[in-house]
């Protein structure tokens, strides 16, 4: 699939990162980010920016608009991460996650139910979260903080809603935005943001692409479409080596083959590594 309004790729990564998702068919746009900024004066090996404000669906991206939103109202008091909370009135949705198979009864923390949300991808603790904190109340959030491509309309699991044309959604450059802003401290609990990151559980297939020394904090998110040549999956995340760090969001959708997608990423992760981090 050809796509429009290409913007920037500067750098020697660029090439071969672009050319990977490619191959894919698909959409697809990423959004990363060195640190220390050791380019040039023209910028160049600083970053590599493709299709950075096409909408996707956010798919489990959309769980760390939540996690900000939360700590933010830790930080004002609203909550406190060790209180605990009862979660057997929230509907076990599926779709991955331990809350399916916790005694119902189960009082877990916010800490807890925060890290299952990002760590495990746990859709169940994801809404439970939501309804607390309120869907208008991180839209809001991700609008103060300029994020005007990202936008939550459904609860996780709900693709009757989703089928009726509300979904998730968010862009490459939001989304690195946000990861940005959690790397230099510029939100309330930033730190814990990027711990639950570090925690990932679910991607050991993408930690293979780098080495053991590699410090990967990240946030994986997919939508099966059970064959229909249409999935979704994406990652998101800060990558460090000794030799600097970034942020990155890799998105890809129509995917035709789900397996070949996160495979791609990898690959990139892995290109990422070894031109900026290692």
């Amino acid at each position: 699939m050809t796509q429009s309004n290409r913007r920037d790729i500067t750098g020697s990564p660029a090439e071969p990162v672009g050319g990977i998702l490619a191959e894919l068919g698909g959409r697809y746009a990423v959004s990363a980010h060195r640190y220390p900024d050791m380019s040039d004066d023209n910028g160049a090996d600083r970053q590599i920016v493709l299709y950075p404000d096409l909408v996707f669906p956010a798919a489990s991206l959309a769980k760390l608009c939540i996690a900000v939103e939360l700590f933010r109202r830790v930080d004002l008091g609203q909550f406190d991460l060790s209180e605990r909370f009862d979660t057997a009135d929230e509907p076990r949705v599926g779709g991955g996650g331990m809350l399916d198979y916790l005694d119902p009864t189960t009082r877990l923390t916010l800490h807890e139910l925060c890290f299952l949300m990002i760590a495990a991808s746990d859709n169940t603790a994801a809404n439970f979260l939501l309804d607390l904190v309120g869907m208008g109340e991180v839209n809001e959030t991700m609008r103060r903080l300029n994020l005007a491509g990202t936008r939550l309309e459904r609860h996780f699991m709900d693709f009757s809603l989703r089928a009726r044309g509300h979904d998730n959604v968010t862009c490459a450059k939001d989304i690195a935005g946000l990861l940005a802003m959690a790397h230099g401290n510029s939100f309330p609990g930033a730190r814990n943001f990027r711990e639950l990151l570090a925690g990932q559980q679910v991607a050991d297939d993408l930690r293979a692409w780098l080495p053991e020394s590699a410090e990967l904090g990240h946030k994986t998110g997919a939508l099966d479409d059970n064959g229909a040549g249409a999935g979704t999956f994406h990652d998101a995340g800060l990558l460090r080596g000794p030799a600097g760090s970034c942020v990155f969001c890799l998105l890809t959708d129509a995917q035709p083959d789900l397996p070949a997608a996160r495979s791609a990423v990898g690959r990139v992760l892995r290109v990422l590594w070894e031109s900026w981090c290692a």
